[in-house]
């Protein structure tokens, strides 16, 4: 259910991203021209992808890896369309700069407008914005599933989503500040609008990607600034920390809510098929296959959030998924698609930035950090990971002078 009704309608926007860049690719063919760089950047993709496909073919459950999990989205299919969108908005952007600008702007706008729909679930948890809203499954969850400790999602089907799109989009916003692509007043007002609505989500990790992506946007230039803004960050991340009890655990498990003991499962699992992985998205099927002191003979279903396995006794059982994701980037790349996948995917991510990072419009590379960042203890999603390869695409730009305010 949260895959058709957050997911899948963002995945279909960025489908039609794709054709729209195609059809201005094509209206413009005499005077477009492959540089260098863009096809060493196509070359990468198509290892990763062909990776991923050799994953997909040699996966327990090829069709969790091409579609991925429902709510997350991220199968081959996905990132095959990430790559298309990469691509086509690179080469667009090479022959229509300008229209970096104005994408950059409908971004932020859309940021405040998640803002904004962030403020009402505050005061009344039980507004999701879809038609069910406001009807209850339970005395804590939604009829769209939502569970009251996971709002304010805005229009994300977790909090933790809307976090990284909020903490992005303040970055977008600084740097189009920057490059005076937004005046000073509504960078402001974006702001002053944006910043609480991140707090309200009381995401630790969406706090820390925007701490760290501005310290490396402002340096040393505004270190009067920045340091009493990290402080009082920390501060924030600190008390969201100690007010969160889970159980009495201990305390790094208190500080990462938890997550080494997914790590671990991760880890062990990586182990096991350790050069192309589980398949895409693969951190349900690799659980499900192995489980500590219970002898499974065959996962016979993988769902979005349990399985159905045949024990040594040839009886059918059912188990729960612990979660959908290894919650760390580098281990649910690893998962998927091995230590080759994971090896090409760096190589990728690397080349994007350098290229970025070496062109005129250095700065935005920041939204990608942040991701980064986010990605350290969250995990990647078909609902807000094309932010961050947009903000990789700018790199087609390289050879474009800074367009002027």
């Amino acid at each position: 259910m949260r895959g058709e009704i957050w997911t899948q309608p963002k995945v279909f926007a960025i489908v039609l991203i794709c054709i729209l860049n195609f059809l201005m690719l094509w209206e413009d063919k005499e005077n477009l021209k492959l540089p260098q760089s863009w096809k060493i950047n196509k070359l990468l993709w198509e290892i990763f992808l062909g990776i991923g496909l050799i994953a997909t073919l040699t996966s327990p459950f090829p069709w969790r890896s091409l579609f991925g999990q429902e709510q997350m989205g991220d199968g081959l299919l996905y990132w095959l369309l990430i790559a298309i969108f990469t691509l086509s908005n690179s080469l667009l952007l090479r022959l229509h700069p300008e229209l970096a600008r104005s994408q950059l702007q409908g971004l932020v706008i859309g940021g405040v407008i998640l803002a904004i729909s962030i403020f009402p679930q505050t005061i009344n948890w039980r507004i999701d914005y879809t038609t069910t809203s406001g009807q209850l499954m339970q005395s804590n969850i939604l009829a769209s599933t939502i569970f009251q400790n996971q709002q304010p999602i805005g229009l994300y089907s977790h909090r933790g989503h809307a976090s990284f799109v909020l903490a992005a989009v303040a970055i977008m916003t600084l740097v189009g500040w920057q490059w005076q692509w937004i005046n000073t007043r509504l960078a402001a007002t974006a702001g002053i609008i944006i910043i609480p609505a991140l707090l309200l989500t009381q995401t630790r990790a969406g706090l820390l990607a925007l701490l760290v992506a501005t310290i490396y946007l402002l340096g040393r230039k505004h270190y009067k600034l920045l340091v009493p803004a990290t402080l009082v960050c920390l501060l924030i991340i600190g008390i969201a920390t100690s007010t969160r009890q889970m159980n009495n655990l201990p305390l790094i498990k208190q500080i990462t809510s938890n997550r080494v003991d997914l790590w671990q499962m991760a880890n062990y699992r990586i182990t096991l098929r350790p050069l192309l992985g589980w398949g895409m998205d693969g951190f349900g099927t690799a659980y499900s296959h192995v489980r500590p002191g219970i002898k499974i003979t065959k996962v016979i279903r993988l769902g979005d959030f349990s399985f159905d396995y045949q024990d040594e006794n040839g009886q059918i059982k059912t188990a729960q998924l612990p979660t959908t994701k290894a919650h760390n980037l580098i281990l649910d790349t690893s998962l998927s698609v091995g230590l080759l996948g994971l090896a090409s995917y760096l190589a990728l991510l690397g080349w994007c930035l350098w290229q970025v990072i070496k062109s005129p419009y250095r700065g935005i590379e920041a939204v990608f950090i942040a991701y980064l960042v986010f990605t350290f203890t969250w995990f990647e999603c078909a609902q807000f990971t094309h932010l961050a390869w947009w903000s990789l695409s700018i790199c087609g730009m390289s050879r474009v002078p800074k367009i002027a305010p």
